[in-house]
């Protein structure tokens, strides 16, 4: 099962049009397929996270599926954590979790190297699949990485609810902490940049619904901002970045750091933002991952005009996309009925009359 759609331009070609500002000939859209790329194919996960061929077989497989706007593959929330030395479960129909973190107490730091991207961890399994998805979709589409943002990284390698607790008690161990698995992350975004392979930045422990707006600016930003920094300067425009929960409040530090494409979850307003910081940065958002798990494919189809009614006129541009990561078990005639809705509705010029 795959969409009869046929477009006028290809991924590559749609993405730099928006990027530079020139015509379109439909909204892009990225449905974050993610690790349901293998659900996709059936088999028990963990043979997936640990086989850089079936990491690259997944995801060409979906985008083949789906011809979404994006591919590749990535080390997850927790990748570089693991990498560092922390101890992931690898469940056989779940996402992976942490049993163990790199450290108990702030003294282990002294003893725990940088990475090496090439060699540590499954960091070279996952580089090798995006090698094998370059290669299968040349100059299709563009090939991504997404890495775990500084909070995120740094809670899989400390305890997130330690590093939570630690934020009040032990702030200046906090930003040691932050500041060694950045020094880190920026080595695999060096390595993912030389390779052609622009990274996103995924940070959900930071979300609006954990931290306070006080607890964001002073441990996530600075450190936000060295990732995009970085990635500004081999790519010369910053990353797309996605906050799980409600980031109301966030959007302009998330633009003030340089994400140049705000991902936003489907719990907050996608027309509030156009209105907020759509003259900053582009949008992209948020058909309900529930609905495209749980939901048919008219539900779907009318999520979709929602989003196109809300925010396809945003100023800096706009990418259809789920709220979230879609849960592994997401029917393919759900995320197939989402691109279609997307060629159907959002096919430029777009007739408002028609997203009613």
């Amino acid at each position: 099962m795959k969409t009869i759609w046929k477009d006028e331009l290809s991924p590559k070609e749609r993405m730099a049009a928006l990027a530079a500002g020139k015509p379109i000939d439909r909204i892009p859209c990225m449905p974050l397929v993610t690790d349901q790329s293998y659900a996709l194919m059936g088999g028990p996960m963990h043979r997936y996270y640990y086989s850089a061929e079936l990491m690259a077989q997944a995801q060409i497989h979906a985008f083949e599926t789906y011809e979404i706007d994006s591919v590749g593959s990535g080390p997850g929330l927790m990748g570089i954590a693991e990498a560092i030395g922390t101890k992931l479960t690898f469940p056989d129909y779940g996402i992976p979790y942490v049993s163990a973190p790199a450290i108990t107490d702030y003294e282990d730091l002294e003893r725990l190297p940088l990475i090496d991207p090439t060699r540590s961890g499954r960091l070279p399994i996952i580089l090798e699949a995006l090698k094998t998805v370059q290669e299968a979709v040349k100059e299709r589409v563009g090939v991504g990485c997404s890495v775990g943002g500084p909070i995120t990284t740094a809670g899989a390698v400390r305890g997130t609810d330690k590093l939570l607790k630690d934020m009040h008690r032990q702030p200046e161990k906090v930003h040691r902490l932050l500041q060694f698995v950045t020094d880190n992350v920026l080595l695999f975004i060096d390595v993912l940049s030389s390779r052609g392979i622009k990274p996103s930045i995924a940070e959900p422990t930071a979300s609006g619904t954990i931290l306070s707006e006080k607890h964001f600016r002073e441990f996530a930003m600075p450190y936000l901002k060295q990732y995009c920094d970085r990635i500004v300067k081999h790519w010369g425009a910053g990353p797309f970045m996605h906050i799980c929960g409600d980031t109301t409040k966030l959007w302009n530090d998330m633009a003030d750091v340089g994400a140049t494409v705000l991902s936003l979850d489907n719990q907050v307003d996608l027309a509030e933002a156009k209105e907020k910081v759509g003259h900053r940065v582009a949008v992209a958002g948020n058909v309900k991952p529930y609905t495209l798990w749980k939901g048919t494919p008219q539900q779907v189809a009318d999520e979709v005009k929602e989003c196109l009614r809300k925010a396809y006129d945003n100023p800096k541009g706009f990418i259809l996309s789920s709220g979230c990561g879609l849960a592994l078990r997401t029917p393919t005639e759900n995320v197939l009925a989402m691109m279609d809705a997307a060629r159907t509705f959002g096919k430029w010029p777009i007739d408002p009359e028609r997203l009613k």
